[in-house]
């Protein structure tokens, strides 16, 4: 921020301040006040010069004119502006303070003093009265060398020579008291043109030394590309310094070796996925093989079901015959002796213990034929699963690997 004494510092600039606006006013109204109070003495007479009325008003209103547009001259707006200097660099301090801008561990005010001095000076005067003055007071003059000649203007109705005479004289003297109105105006032009050129000099020097005195205080255009410049050459610089680093031969020599190195892990990750492509592509021929055996396995229990069911079949059958037998050896006993019943039954029960051990043949047969079947396919599913267990583990040991490499 901008200190108090910074304030101090700018303050010993050598600023002439002892003007007053009350001083430069008298001084712009001295020779049109002059002029226009003898314009009055010669119409009352006091002075041999002959003005008619209508001119005196014509002058006293161009002079009323006048003294509107004289406090936006450049010469009584520049003393005003010296005796607002304390003020003036009190609103310079708090405008650095609030566009302070930090570049480079240099701190100053991001925009200008000429933007601040606009702003500031904006009030002082108005620029469009001030830019229209110089060519409205001529405009006036002719104006009002008009309207005198216009009032002054006869009629031309006497019918005698004399009169006639007297009429022209009347017109010429007219016209040449009109003439004064066009004078005045183009004085008063060359008056407010001559101090307005003073006070802008005046105005610009003065601004000049102030801008000179705080330009430490505001970042310029040179002082931004001068950074940058020698940000570009600090760049640089450590560019330099990584380039001579990277193309040192010890360097070289490691990126050469990791290079290398890196090859050589990666011919070995792709041997081994070329080992692991192979054994999966082997594990995918069991598996087909042992799909087709379990096809087969599943058509011969078909066919031993099968088989099984039609023995069930002839079994009942039988069993039906039996019965049948029974229900008809049943009608015979009636008629049989009782050693006669005693041969028949042993036969009978003969018979019936030689179908049971038939059956239990039969049964231990197709349960036998079920376990071998379920211990074969359980012992090559569980083959198959471990060998792809393993060559799963490999691959990401051999992944793990080549990524700690990599790094």
């Amino acid at each position: 921020m901008l200190s108090n004494d910074n304030l101090i510092d700018l303050s010993s600039i050598k600023y002439q301040t002892t003007c007053k606006p009350i001083s430069r006013i008298f001084t712009l109204l001295t020779i049109p006040t002059a002029l226009f109070a003898i314009i009055i003495l010669c119409y009352l007479g006091k002075l041999p010069l002959k003005v008619e009325i209508h001119s005196v008003i014509l002058i006293g209103f161009i002079y009323f004119i006048y003294l509107f547009f004289i406090i936006h001259n450049a010469y009584y707006v520049s003393c005003k502006f010296k005796t607002q200097y304390t003020a003036m660099f009190f609103s310079l301090k708090e405008y650095v303070d609030n566009n302070l801008l930090t570049i480079d561990n240099s701190t100053k005010a991001n925009g200008s003093f000429d933007d601040f001095l606009k702003d500031y000076t904006s009030n002082l005067r108005n620029t469009n009265f001030s830019s229209i003055a110089s060519g409205i007071f001529p405009t006036l003059g002719i104006l009002g060398t008009f309207i005198s000649i216009a009032l002054s203007m006869p009629d031309f109705s006497s019918g005698t020579t004399i009169a006639l005479e007297q009429e022209i004289s009347h017109l010429l003297g007219g016209v040449g008291t009109a003439f004064y109105v066009s004078i005045y105006g183009i004085f008063l032009s060359i008056w407010w043109t001559f101090f307005e050129k003073i006070g802008m000099s005046r105005f610009e020097h003065d601004t000049f030394l102030i801008k000179e005195s705080t330009k430490s205080f505001f970042w310029t255009r040179i002082d931004i590309e001068s950074i940058h410049i020698k940000s570009n050459l600090d760049n640089f610089s450590k560019m330099s310094e990584v380039f001579d680093k990277l193309t040192s031969s010890n360097m070289m020599d490691n990126i050469n070796h990791l290079i290398e190195k890196r090859v050589e892990i990666l011919d070995e990750i792709l041997k081994k996925e070329l080992i692991l492509s192979t054994k999966i592509s082997e594990n995918i021929d069991n598996n087909e093989k042992l799909s087709t055996m379990l096809k087969d396995m599943t058509l011969n229990m078909s066919t031993t079901i099968k088989s099984f069911e039609q023995q069930k079949d002839s079994y009942t059958l039988s069993a039906q015959l039996l019965n049948n037998s029974i229900g008809k050896l049943n009608g015979h006993l009636d008629n049989l002796s009782s050693d006669n019943l005693k041969a028949i039954y042993s036969n009978i029960v003969k018979s019936i213990e030689t179908m049971k051990s038939d059956m239990e043949k039969i049964e231990w047969k197709f349960k036998q034929g079920l376990d071998e079947y379920d211990t074969k396919f359980t012992d090559k599913l569980q083959t198959s699963l471990e060998s792809i267990d393993q060559q799963t583990v490999k691959i990401i040991e051999d992944l793990t690997q080549f990524k700690e490499l990599s790094k």
